[in-house]
């Protein structure tokens, strides 16, 4: 997956979207442009809790062998 680019000066932001979700005003590191990710609240508790559910099934499987 690609990473989010800058709509000003196009490189990459390397953001995750839970660091979005937290802050949802950045700044480019490259141009200092100023961008902001607004969710209305009913898809900021649904995108949180996804999150937390993902993170609950991490922990679930962590002991199992990763095989390559």
């Amino acid at each position: 997956m690609m990473p989010l680019p800058c709509p000003s000066c196009g490189q990459p932001l390397e953001l995750k979207l839970n660091f979005l979700i937290v802050n949802p005003t950045v700044q480019c590191p490259h141009c200092y442009a100023v961008m902001k990710f607004d969710l209305d609240n009913e898809a900021n508790q649904k995108m949180k809790k996804g999150l937390r559910e993902i993170e609950e099934i991490k922990k679930k499987y962590e002991g199992i062998a990763k095989f390559s």
